[in-house]
């Protein structure tokens, strides 16, 4: 295995442990094998319900998926094909983007000028800042792992910009970064801030956006796709 495909498997994952946490937090009802994970129960706003861990699934993804219809039969929820390698249209899913996996490992980093959220009132400021008007997908109970840190620029009430770190103890992944003023990935020094916390752990994440430009210098390691049901 070469190393690109081994930090391609860290960082699917690091995301597989990230969703699981957030699904737990909700009350999740999980399956989880060397084919896939899946949440049987109902899934947060924006998280998946099945995330594939092999290339060349798509029987295995129709069975699931099959479990997951008949325990929310009235709801959309996705699957996040790993290896962008399923064709789901004909079990009633529609492709709704297209994204890479990003990776490195990034030396040293400083996080001047960030914070992090260290209370339920924080937590619900950083929520609406990143763009959900009720604390609905982060509950409170996340704070109490300290694996799982919630970053921001800017004041409890202004804040500027943000992002979430989660370290699994073989690497730290990043999502749902944000700038209020739309300013990019690489504009918010995100990388200069995880490379504190990463204490020389690989730095994992996806994107629609090409985060692989000179200026943020993750590299890129694989397509990925997010299907919806219909």
């Amino acid at each position: 295995m070469t190393d690109k495909s081994r930090l391609l498997r860290t960082a699917i994952e690091d995301n597989i442990a990230w969703c699981s946490k957030v699904c737990s937090a909700h009350g999740s009802t999980e399956t989880s094998s060397s084919i896939a994970w899946a949440n049987l129960a109902a899934s947060p706003r924006f998280y998946p319900n099945i995330i594939t861990r092999e290339r060349n699934v798509q029987d295995e993804v129709a069975e699931l998926a099959h479990k997951v219809r008949e325990a929310n039969p009235s709801q959309r929820w996705g699957v996040k094909d790993s290896f962008a390698d399923l064709i789901l249209p004909e079990q009633d899913f529609e492709r709704v983007l297209t994204a890479h996996w990003y990776g490195a490992t990034v030396s040293g980093g400083d996080a001047i000028g960030w914070k992090t959220v260290a209370s339920p009132a924080e937590l619900h400021a950083w929520e609406s800042a990143w763009g959900s008007p009720e604390d609905t997908v982060f509950p409170s109970s996340l704070l109490e792992d300290r694996r799982v840190r919630f970053w921001f620029r800017g004041e409890i009430g202004a804040i500027q910009s943000g992002f979430i770190s989660f370290d699994t103890g073989f690497s730290l992944g990043l999502s749902n970064w944000f700038s209020t003023a739309g300013h990019s990935f690489a504009e918010i020094e995100v990388l200069r801030a995880a490379g504190s916390a990463a204490h020389g752990l690989p730095i994992v994440c996806w994107s629609t956006d090409d985060l692989s430009v000179e200026e943020v210098a993750l590299e890129k390691l694989g397509p990925l796709q997010v299907w919806i049901s219909r």
